[in-house]
């Protein structure tokens, strides 16, 4: 009996870990700016996280970070366009041909261009999601559903020899005021390929888990 309580919580840790196994993220930095004087490149202005918590489907969701939120703002502020590429076999279709693919806020559509569409500075891209001035969205969340793509499948750098280099995302981000020269900037272009680095937690974990295996194993054999 005394053994078995021993185990009690290492099953219940096991079965937190079960039911959260099916789920990953991963998140990238928008670090990249097309207006390098007001907006220079270095700061994280936004950062991607691609999910799949849902069953069946891709969430992303695109939040805008203190180096802009930080800014004066102005009249609706958010994100208007957002492109990425995927870098298997492409079988997002645009949001008006297979119904369902696509769950996107209200005034948005989604299009897979023929051939890739150039986003300033940032290369060209393959698939485009974009509202109206009216429907910019901070943070932006839309899905991909029965695509059959993995949260690992969008780590494409832009093609088109990009003027900032290659970058696996680019948005178009409107609504605030950055002293520029000749004038203010009020919208710019931010792209970005920097993984978000993983808590110091998830690898304390890792490890502790890791030397419990070992304890039990050790235990076993004596």
């Amino acid at each position: 009996m005394r053994h078995l309580r021993s185990l009690l919580p290492l099953a219940a840790l096991a079965g937190c870990i079960a039911t959260t196994t099916h789920a990953a993220s991963v998140s990238y930095y928008l670090d990249q700016s097309n207006e390098n004087v007001a907006l220079p490149d270095g700061n994280n202005y936004a950062v991607v996280t691609i999910d799949d918590n849902t069953a069946g489907s891709i969430t992303f969701t695109v939040t805008a970070l203190a180096a802009l939120t930080g800014l004066t703002p102005l009249s609706n502020f958010g994100i208007q366009e957002f492109a990425f590429n995927v870098s298997v076999a492409n079988t997002i279709a645009d949001s008006g041909t297979v119904a369902g693919q696509w769950t996107l806020p209200a005034g948005w559509g989604g299009n897979v261009p023929p051939p890739p569409i150039n986003e300033d500075g940032f290369g060209a891209f393959e698939v485009v999601v974009a509202g109206t001035g009216g429907s910019r969205q901070d943070p932006l969340v839309f899905s991909l559903n029965a695509t059959g793509l993995t949260i690992n499948d969008f780590a494409e750098l832009s093609t088109g020899n990009p003027a900032q280099g290659g970058v696996f995302f680019a948005a178009h981000i409107a609504g605030f005021t950055a002293p520029g020269t000749p004038s203010d900037v009020t919208s710019a272009w931010f792209g970005g390929a920097t993984p978000v680095p993983v808590p110091a937690a998830i690898w304390l974990l890792g490890s502790a888990l890791a030397a419990m295996g070992v304890t039990g194993r050790r235990k076993k054999r004596s």
